[in-house]
């Protein structure tokens, strides 16, 4: 993905208005070791400073916040005096040995922390790590830090690092680290932080979208439970015959298309799949070409087997709600529906997405944590050691042996072991190997041109309007904003 510049101060001051500067935390904490005196010459005995490396996280890896030493007895104690947790966590949860399935996924966090925390211990690097939480609260903090230049070592987000990327808020990774990251990891894992020739992040398990199916339901309308559709009529098709038989009880599905992040992740892999998107590589719009009109179109045929609104409906939950209970029998969502579903007790398919008649396979990062080095970073070479950590072989593994996401190292995911253990899980990493995307960041006043768009979505499905007029007007209405 490309990323048009953008003049960062005025942007950052636009987000950050009304926002208090972040917590200041001293994140350099030098601690030196001097050299006993020796008589031997040409030989020094002293120990590399140690550093504090101050590092954001997301709700995957969370284990609290302060000296991930600390932290680790603290939350494995609390973990395994967690009623809530499903399954729950006991003592023998916390023996892993790499090549064996992780026994309860709800540890892996405390895994992947100690992993990555004892091997920076033995480069005299102590991690400190913080939570900022996520979505918007997450970018506002952010971008307030920038501006105060009060920014942790390592970053964390998802849809707004492009953007930060191309404000020349975050550090270039260093040549060599950008070309082993290249030869050796999926795109997915980088390419959405690719701009001017540069990665700008990593992602250790994004996700891409797949189909998902209810087998029961899909079986009662007598139709293959575990053949999945690869043309968009032949998806048509399947999901007209649940509807006829769900006759009311039960629906067809398809897609969550809100005029919403959680919508534009879902649906603009059809986009791309059909030849359209939603920007140019200069940030503008191409809301009205003539590929989106057809996937427009297409939408709103998918609409019809929806319950009335859900489709389109303002809150993504109600819709996955809907297939957990079994009121919907297909969707396209994040590698993490197959856990939760297999949680639940649903006997679900996964496959890539359908292709259109002319399309090519394509996918959109969702889910995707992008770890990046801010440049006020007081400790960059720790941090992108750091970043090292998290495409490690040991680290690859941990996510593999998890089996909630796929790994993105080719060495582990290309093996056999890995394709006969977690078939579902491999065809996710082939499609994270391909035509990967992040959502655009448009030139000017981004989230008001994102909404032009979601909102002539949801016109176009819930109308009898003319869907190329809709479309033409949103693209007018955004060509005043960014041009």
């Amino acid at each position: 993905m490309r990323f048009k510049k953008m003049a960062s101060t005025a942007m950052i001051l636009a987000m950050a208005t009304g926002l208090a500067a972040c917590s200041s935390n001293n994140n350099s904490g030098p601690a030196e070791s001097g050299a006993a005196a020796t008589t031997e010459p040409a030989t020094s005995t002293s120990a590399p400073a140690n550093v504090e490396l101050r590092v954001l996280t997301d709700g995957s890896i969370g284990i609290g916040e302060g000296v991930v030493s600390d932290l680790l007895p603290k939350k494995k104690e609390a973990l395994i005096a967690d009623e809530t947790l499903a399954p729950r966590v006991t003592e023998a949860d916390f023996t892993y040995t790499q090549g064996q399935a992780v026994s309860n996924p709800n540890v892996f966090g405390y895994f992947y922390q100690d992993i990555i925390n004892e091997n920076l211990k033995a480069k005299n690097i102590t991690v400190s790590v913080e939570d900022w939480g996520w979505g918007d609260t997450l970018t506002q903090k952010e971008t307030a830090a920038f501006l105060a230049g009060n920014v942790p070592d390592i970053i964390v987000g998802e849809t707004q690092m492009p953007g930060f990327a191309q404000q020349g808020q975050l550090e270039p990774f260093p040549d060599d680290m950008a070309a082993e990251i290249r030869e050796k990891l999926a795109p997915a894992a980088w390419k959405p932080m690719e701009y001017d020739g540069k990665i700008y992040g990593l992602a250790a398990q994004p996700g891409v979208s797949s189909l998902f199916w209810n087998k029961a339901l899909v079986k009662e309308a007598g139709i293959d439970p575990d053949k999945a559709p690869a043309t968009w009529d032949e998806w048509l098709a399947d999901l007209k015959k649940v509807n006829e038989t769900g006759k009311g009880k039960f629906y067809g599905g398809g897609v969550y298309a809100g005029p919403n992040a959680g919508g534009y992740l879902r649906y603009g892999p059809l986009l791309l799949i059909n030849n359209g998107g939603f920007a140019d590589d200069q940030g503008q719009p191409v809301f009205n070409s003539e590929a989106n009109v057809k996937t427009v179109e297409f939408l709103k045929e998918l609409n019809a087997v929806h319950p009335a609104g859900l489709m389109a409906n303002q809150s993504e939950g109600a819709y996955f709600d809907a297939f957990k209970k079994g009121q919907i029998a297909y969707l396209i969502d994040g590698p993490w529906r197959a856990g939760e579903s297999a949680t639940l007790g649903i006997d679900y398919g996964m496959a890539t997405i359908p292709l259109s008649a002319d399309g090519k396979a394509s996918n959109i990062t969702i889910g995707a944590a992008f770890n990046s080095v801010p440049t006020g970073s007081k400790n960059k070479e720790a941090a992108f050691e750091y970043i090292r950590q998290m495409y490690s072989e040991e680290i690859q593994n941990l996510i593999a042996d998890t089996g909630t996401r796929s790994p993105v190292l080719k060495s582990v995911a290309e093996t056999d072991t890995y394709k006969q253990d977690h078939p579902e899980m491999y065809q996710h990493y082939l499609a994270m190997s391909g035509d990967v995307q992040g959502l655009p960041t448009f030139a000017k006043s981004d989230a008001q041109v994102w909404q032009f768009f979601g909102d002539a979505v949801t016109k176009a499905l819930m109308t009898d309007g003319d869907i190329k007029g809709i479309l033409d007007d949103a693209q007018a209405k955004a060509e005043k904003l960014t041009k």
